[in-house]
């Protein structure tokens, strides 16, 4: 137990006296080691084999320098990472939340194409290995919707967010979001992936636990993996000798498709979507909403050493984010490289960032 001003009593026991924050600074810097392995290691180990490479990736350079971080981090590690018991009833709401938020990221996903498309007149989209039997799609959900489900969250809601809530609560989701779909590397994608990483961290704060957050996660990843699967097989029902099942979809042949449409068509085109989103929408608020009825408002977490107080506590927080640059750094990199590649421009930069990263 801790006195009022979050001084420890002379008899508390060692593991009482632990903080249940990792430290700002060293969060920050395993996020930069993480971002720099996965960029020069899991990027290429991902290209060299899909599914290997994810494992490799997810476990090894996401869930295991996590796990050994708040190991030697001081904290409570049990209550740092959310790892309570949690409500039973959190189950259907955190499914029904997820899956009626697709429909809601989608419409973000394709705002972010509409920008990249008025920008640089293409948009290459990257999909999922398609399963062509139940096995894949089995192994598929295990390994794509499981993994990333239990070594991101892990990572981004269980480390990086619990360290963030020193700012509060809502920045803390807000900064762990950002994070999150900026580790993506696709500026098409930071839209959509930044509102499923703000609606999972509101999830775990929301519950107090990070299970409802792999929950959520692992839901999001199956729907996407599930449609993949569906949409392989009418294809090859239609065209039985199949297409590409993998790779970049130059998603810009839609925005075409539209511009030829007559305004008659436009219209109800909007409308049959447009009814399709508001229900979908009205559905995922009220499903929050139950999230809100059925989990109170989780207390604040009392460190064990009292923090100074006023501007100076936020300044000291402040000076840990710089930490984040060496990430951020390479990770707007990549984005340039990314974007030179859109306009087919090649230069010193790109070429020999490209050599060693593999591709880009």
């Amino acid at each position: 137990m801790t006195g009022i001003g979050g001084k420890a009593t002379a008899g508390l026991a060692a593991d009482d006296r632990k903080n249940l924050w990792p430290g700002i600074s060293g969060a920050c810097i395993l996020y930069s080691a993480v971002i720099i392995l996965f960029i020069f290691l899991g990027y290429r180990v991902q290209s060299r084999e899909f599914y290997s490479g994810i494992l490799i990736t997810e476990f090894g350079i996401m869930l295991l320098p996590a796990l050994v971080f708040t190991a030697l981090s001081g904290v409570r590690f049990r209550e740092a990472l959310r790892l309570g018991p949690f409500r039973p009833a959190n189950i259907p709401v955190v499914i029904g939340i997820m899956i009626f938020a697709v429909p809601v990221a989608a419409l973000f996903n394709v705002l972010n194409l509409f920008l990249v498309n008025s920008i640089f007149g293409k948009v290459f989209v990257s999909s999922l290995p398609s399963a062509k039997n139940d096995a894949q799609f089995v192994v598929n959900l295990l390994v794509i919707a499981g993994s990333a489900g239990i070594c991101e969250e892990v990572l981004f809601r269980g480390v990086l967010q619990r360290s963030f809530e020193r700012f509060g609560a809502a920045r803390s989701i807000l900064l762990a979001a950002l994070l999150f779909s900026l580790t993506h590397l696709d500026f098409q994608k930071i839209f959509g992936t930044f509102l499923l990483g703000a609606l999972i961290g509101y999830i775990v704060y929301r519950t107090n636990s990070l299970y409802c957050g792999i929950l959520a996660h692992f839901t999001n990843n199956a729907v996407a993996v599930t449609v993949s699967y569906i949409s392989e097989k009418l294809l090859k029902a239609i065209q039985p000798s199949g297409g590409p099942t993998s790779g970049s979809v130059d998603f810009s042949e839609v925005f075409d498709t539209f511009s030829m449409l007559s305004k008659e068509e436009l219209i109800i085109v909007f409308m049959i979507y447009g009814f399709m989103f508001l229900f979908a929408a009205v559905i995922f608020i009220l499903m929050v909403f139950l999230l809100t009825r059925v989990n109170p408002v989780p207390p604040k977490p009392i460190p064990y050493e009292q923090e100074p107080a006023g501007e100076v506590e936020t300044r000291g927080k402040a000076k840990g984010l710089l930490w984040l640059l060496p990430a951020i750094l390479m990770i707007l990199l990549w984005f340039y490289v990314q974007a030179t590649a859109f306009l087919g421009i090649q230069n010193i930069v790109t070429e020999t960032f490209k050599l060693l990263v593999g591709s880009v």
